[in-house]
């Protein structure tokens, strides 16, 4: 018989954002804010609730041209957004977004580190002006006309629901990965961001496989197909490495593996592996 896995929809997480998922929200369209200084904000937007696979991923980091940025009314505003391509070319357009605090009364380029890659935002009801990043969590949850789809490149990809633990409670420890790829970036000096995708695979109507198993499935059939290495070195060969979780799956009559893997809305997934960039990825994995 084979077995249909679902990803689920992916939810966004920067790399230095993760020790504050206790914060976020548990409802689909529930915006948190959370205040880090008296002039700037992060915030986490959707539902952070029961995350147990996770992708380390690798993409670029956003400029902003400061003359292009343009109030357009009191929720939106336009601006030239720089970015580059997964080969480090320079791409840019005219973006509108929408404001993630209202009303606004006025919008400009401010820095948040070297270049101008932030927006702070003034407000018509004499609120104290707030700034926001304009990272991969803001761009894809605001930008609304960006006729480009983010590549990720897939560096790593793991699990965490043995005993009740959360992909949050793993990442939240400190995550040796991770730490290896910022390293990795910061000593290239390159023009690139890490960021965690959030995934919450369902449960199965089946009495002979426990839901951490199917969250190991999920985990091997992904690491089969992008083979993220040098950082994945488990299940590279899966299903044809003899392992109590092949095993399992041969007893319950699973002959092939059918993964539906979401990509977080305004991106597309892939690995050096699996060079093909995709919103969606459907993968097939035969059981011997």
């Amino acid at each position: 018989m084979p077995l249909v896995l679902l990803s689920g929809p992916a939810s966004i997480v920067q790399a230095k954002n993760i020790g504050l998922l206790d914060l976020a929200p548990t409802k689909e369209d529930e915006l948190y804010v959370h205040q880090e200084s008296h002039d700037h904000r992060l915030f986490f937007h959707g539902d952070f609730s029961g995350f147990h696979a996770y992708a380390l991923v690798t993409h670029t980091k956003f400029k902003v041209n400061k003359d292009s940025v343009r109030l357009l009314d009191e929720i939106s505003f336009e601006a030239e957004l720089i970015f580059e391509n997964e080969l480090g070319e320079e791409r840019s357009q005219l973006t509108k977004f929408d404001s993630p605090l209202l009303p606004l009364s006025d919008v400009a380029a401010c820095k948040y580190g070297r270049d101008y890659d932030s927006f702070e935002f003034s407000f018509a009801n004499g609120a104290a002006n707030q700034k926001f990043p304009c990272d991969l969590v803001f761009v894809t949850n605001y930008a609304k006309n960006l006729e480009y789809s983010i590549p990720l490149c897939i560096e790593y990809i793991g699990m965490a629901a043995k005993n009740g633990r959360t992909a949050q409670d793993r990442l939240g420890e400190g995550h040796e990965k991770l730490q290896t790829i910022l390293a990795k970036l910061n000593a290239r000096d390159q023009f690139k961001s890490a960021s965690i995708i959030l995934y919450k695979p369902g449960e199965l109507d089946c009495d002979e496989i426990t839901f951490e198993q199917v969250v190991e499935t999920l985990e091997a059939s992904l690491i089969q197909h992008f083979k993220p290495t040098p950082l994945n070195v488990e299940h590279l060969n899966f299903p044809n490495n003899k392992t109590k979780l092949t095993s399992t799956l041969k007893h319950i009559g699973a002959n092939e593996i059918v993964v539906k893997l979401e990509s977080p809305e305004g991106t597309c997934l892939y690995s050096i592996h699996k060079p093909e960039k995709l919103d969606e990825h459907f993968i097939f994995v035969q059981v011997p």
